[in-house]
């Protein structure tokens, strides 16, 4: 069990931590949602670059900053001015700079990786042996040498395994080591650094882990990390949300007992249920948004209003791109590579032809001329302009009522934008007729209605009301409503957790985090409507949790 610091009612965690950084003693802190686990997490780094920079300079090492998203790496590097005795990265970034020049012992691994696969590659050794090995986001293909997030990972925690000079490496680098959302980091990562490099380096590093165990909404996380080589330190604040919201988060989460610590409004929180008027044509959810803006002065087209639904395939069907959306779902980690727009067509949509469009009727002209200089179209006089002008202005009207194919060869024969290299090796694939998946892929996206990507691009631009649950953590915003819906998706039951049935443990704690991480993210009023039927026991307890006056028949409510 991880030790455990005592914590008065008045917060003094960073205070702790400070403490902790001047005995070299490493820590997890346990910072629940609204905390100002960054802002911590910031003033950690700073304490150590004001105590212990000449330090780091003569020894010629830095403190290492581990983020789950490039986002969040951004964000740290502007708040401490990309100070350059600090390090930040993703964990898999930071992992393959430590093992990419270890080419020799990398080949090993992935030959020893290969063979316990359930379809081995034969002859993998032969193959890779003049091979550079490469790290890419997605797509894995060992035989040209290609591995993707998860093998980094894992091949990274065998080499550690194996090999004490890079656990050295890392101890003699990097005295400091923090690492942001811990709850999100896999088991293995957390192994290399508390079982290899901590277990080792005790008494000349220190590692912290700064994070909320119920904040754990992927997979993949390891969720709550305790260990003897670790103290625990806990963050009782809220800057963050209303204080009737915070009041339901103790309910939800009992055993942390946050409170109010900064301009926390009043706020509200209301809970809908369609019991006695189930259907799934979408009425009840269109009637509480219609009576929210007209009794509660909400505004769905204000940024500061944001709906959450727990899959992206409710929202595509919500927008209207769910075509789009079941397409990409053909292809290996297409879901991924649509909404991150890193595939040939994604990226072509959203980077180039949605932008070009968006830059232009902003009146951006700069950054227009730029974009298109980038795609080759020279502009050497007014005639061009024009050019330009009476094209684009097509292009828009195309966009509203054709196809995907009749968009693109439209720009592209009118040299509006020229194919990217990603296009042409698509079309490369598509002449050699190999790979069957692609082909039923382009054939299907060339068919559907463009409108259905300029819907695609106002969701990816934030310019709707809607997201996923799994899309706002570490966000905020003044209302908030949680659309919660037992038939959407079968690993998370909202039912359980109202009724605090924890018959499956796993699926409860699932669900739990998702409905917390959701519930936190309001500054003001927070609304949820129940979708699919709660039994008895939850609506006593919804009665409870939210008042019975706040409590609704949405039939009766929207009347």
């Amino acid at each position: 069990m991880a030790k455990r610091l005592k914590e008065d009612k008045k917060d003094n965690s960073l205070k702790e931590i400070f403490s902790l950084i001047d005995k070299k003693k490493s820590f997890v802190l346990e910072a629940g949602a609204g905390s100002g686990k960054t802002w911590t997490l910031i003033e950690s780094i700073k304490y150590v670059l004001k105590n212990k920079a000449e330090e780091l300079k003569k020894n010629n090492q830095k403190i290492i900053c581990i983020t789950y998203t490039n986002v969040a790496a951004d964000e740290i590097k502007n708040r401490i001015e990309n100070n350059s005795l600090v390090s930040i990265s993703t964990i898999h970034d930071f992992l393959w700079n430590l093992i990419k020049d270890y080419q020799d012992e990398l080949k090993k691994e992935i030959v020893e990786y290969n063979k316990e696969s359930k379809s081995p590659i034969e002859g993998l050794e032969d193959i890779i042996f003049e091979k550079d090995i490469r790290y890419l986001g997605h797509g894995r293909n060992f035989e040209k040498g290609i591995i993707t997030h998860d093998d980094v990972i894992l091949i990274a925690s065998k080499i550690f395994d194996k090999y004490n000079k890079i656990v050295n490496i890392v101890i003699n680098k990097y005295p400091f080591i923090f690492i942001d959302e811990y709850q999100d980091t896999q088991q293995e990562t957390v192994d290399i650094l508390v079982e290899k490099v901590l277990a080792r380096g005790d008494k000349n590093i220190v590692i912290g882990f700064f994070g909320d165990s119920m904040q754990k909404i992927y997979n993949q996380g390891v969720g709550k990390i305790e260990n003897d080589l670790l103290q625990s330190v806990t963050k009782l604040e809220n800057f963050r949300c209303s204080k009737r919201v915070i009041e339901l988060l103790k309910k939800i989460r009992p055993e942390l007992d946050q409170y109010p610590a900064g301009n926390n409004l009043d706020g509200d929180i209301y809970f809908f249920h369609c019991n006695n008027n189930l259907n799934r044509d979408d009425e009840n959810y269109k009637k509480l948004r219609e009576s929210l803006e007209k009794n509660y002065g909400w505004d769905f087209n204000s940024p500061e209003t944001k709906i959450l639904m727990l899959t992206h395939k409710g929202i595509a069907n919500k927008l209207d791109y769910q075509n789009l959306l079941n397409t990409y779902n053909i292809m290996s980690y297409g879901r991924e590579r649509l909404y991150e727009h890193e595939e040939a067509f994604s990226e072509l949509f959203i980077e180039k032809i949605e932008k070009a469009v968006s830059l232009y009727k902003e009146e951006r002209y700069g950054d227009f001329i730029d974009l298109l200089g980038i795609e080759g179209f020279k502009i050497a006089n007014h005639k061009d302009k024009i050019k330009i002008r009476e094209r684009m202005d097509r292009l828009i009207e195309l966009r509203k009522n054709k196809e995907i194919k009749d968009v693109i060869d439209y720009v592209f024969e009118s040299n509006l934008i020229s194919k990217t290299l990603k296009i042409h090796n698509f079309e490369k694939l598509l002449k050699e007729g190999i790979e069957e998946k692609k082909i039923t892929f382009y054939n299907n996206l060339m068919k559907i209605k463009y409108s259905e990507v300029i819907n695609l691009n106002n969701y990816i631009r934030k310019f709707t009301p809607f997201s996923t649950k799994h899309g706002i953590k570490g966000e905020e915003y003044n209302n908030v409503l949680v659309v919660i819906d037992d038939a959407a998706w079968k690993q998370y039951n909202f039912n359980e957790v109202l009724s605090g049935n924890k018959q499956n443990e796993n699926r409860f704690d699932r669900s739990r985090n998702l409905f917390y991480v959701s519930c936190s993210r309001a500054k003001n009023q927070l609304a949820i409507i129940s979708m699919s039927k709660i039994n008895e026991i939850a609506m006593e307890n919804m009665n409870e949790w939210f008042g019975k006056k706040n409590v609704f028949d949405i039939k009766l409510f929207s009347q």
